[in-house]
């Protein structure tokens, strides 16, 4: 990452646009990490959210009371179970290394800071015992809803998760009706049955990728189609991969969906698979058969 030029205390800054659009959050993004990214405990900068302008302060929460002072707020959709040391494989390394780059952004409310944008980085925060940076400010739910949309179109939630959205909004704000929420997702109604079709997954069998976001909404919803009616196979075969993960082993995606779906294709009897072990960061191994 650049190094973004210091931040004075109260400097105000030219605003930058932070509602969610059409295209790729990315540009938007990178320009305001290059603008907070070295400021430090205390400073502040005002930003336009959802057209009105909010003064973030930045706050450290030290490491040993960011799980219990800070929480990530109700509306973002990014499944916290999911968040682990190998989904978080991103952050991890540069969390150990240099601690918490760009400051997460949220709001305070009844003593805990409610994080709307940020959640991959708290988790981060936690397994690593770093501190967490927020830039916190007064913000209404709509506004919360802007940052936490931004902060997942920059790092793109699950068809698991977005299916759960999307399940959502069909239920309570479009009556059922998948063309409405098509339109107003501005995105086809393949894509949003499949989504929900996935979210429909148990979310131990989510779990067992290495990253919610390698099982696809095709993928997802193929699977879900095979074991309807089968569901308890399923949890059965996901409860035995996990037993094989506790051990050591280490699954591609590709690998999760054959030994799960191989359960309906052969007889009860041993298995002749492969399989990883890992026995220490970078050092693994490949075993075949037994």
């Amino acid at each position: 990452m650049k190094r973004a030029p210091v931040i004075p205390k109260h400097t105000v800054t030219p605003p930058v646009e932070t509602s969610p659009s059409a295209t790729s959050a990315a540009p938007m993004v990178d320009s305001l990490i290059a603008r907070v990214g070295v400021m430090a405990r205390g400073n502040s900068i005002t930003l336009p959210v959802c057209g009105k302008e909010v003064k973030f302060t930045l706050e450290v929460i030290p490491a040993d009371s960011v799980e219990s002072t800070t929480s990530v707020w109700s509306g973002n959709e990014r499944d916290q179970d999911l968040l682990t040391e190998d989904s978080l494989d991103d952050l991890i390394p540069s969390f150990l290394l240099t601690g918490q780059q760009t400051p997460a952004f949220g709001r305070r409310m009844a003593g805990v800071v409610e994080v709307a944008d940020g959640s991959r980085r708290r988790k981060a925060a936690i397994l690593t015992t770093s501190d967490y940076r927020v830039l916190v400010g007064e913000l209404d739910d709509e506004q919360m809803g802007t940052l936490s949309r931004l902060g997942n179109d920059y790092r793109p939630t699950s068809a698991y998760e977005r299916g759960k959205r999307y399940a959502h909004r069909l239920e309570h704000e479009f009556n059922g009706n998948i063309s409405w929420l098509a339109d107003a997702e501005n995105i086809s109604r393949k894509i949003i049955t499949r989504c929900i079709n996935t979210a429909r997954l148990p979310k131990s069998v989510v779990a067992l990728f290495n990253h919610p976001g390698e099982l696809s909404a095709r993928t997802g919803e193929s699977l879900y189609k095979t074991f309807s009616g089968k569901e308890e196979q399923l949890l059965q075969q996901a409860e035995r991969l996990h037993e094989r993960k506790k051990a050591g082993v280490m699954f591609e995606a590709d690998e999760v969906i054959s030994l799960l779906t191989e359960v309906l294709k052969k007889p009860a009897g041993k298995e002749t698979t492969s399989s990883r072990h890992q026995f220490a960061p970078g050092a693994s191994v490949l075993y075949k058969g037994d």
